[in-house]
């Protein structure tokens, strides 16, 4: 059990820390697409937080963090549609 904990600590780690650095280098160079994927990796870890807090039986906050991580991950995705379309 403390294993899976351990990869979804590091998933969570992980991907905060390429969501810092890519969206600095993105918003530096100004690039908005690259923006939005900085933002699903933001996403990634607030879903393996919401993760963790499930597995450490606090499931109040672990819903609310899922419920977030969803809320950003079609919010983003409605943003990454319409940059694509262009409109």
């Amino acid at each position: 059990m403390h294993h899976q904990r351990d990869k979804y600590n590091q998933i969570s780690i992980v991907s905060l820390l390429l969501a810092f650095l890519i969206g600095l280098f993105a918003m530096i160079k100004s690039y908005q697409l690259i923006i939005l994927f900085s933002l699903y990796l933001l996403t990634l870890s607030i879903v393996t937080e919401a993760l963790l807090l499930n597995m450490s039986l606090r499931k109040t906050e672990s819903i609310k963090q899922l419920i977030r991580g969803l809320i950003l991950f079609i919010l983003i995705s409605y943003l990454f549609i319409k940059f694509v379309r262009g409109s």
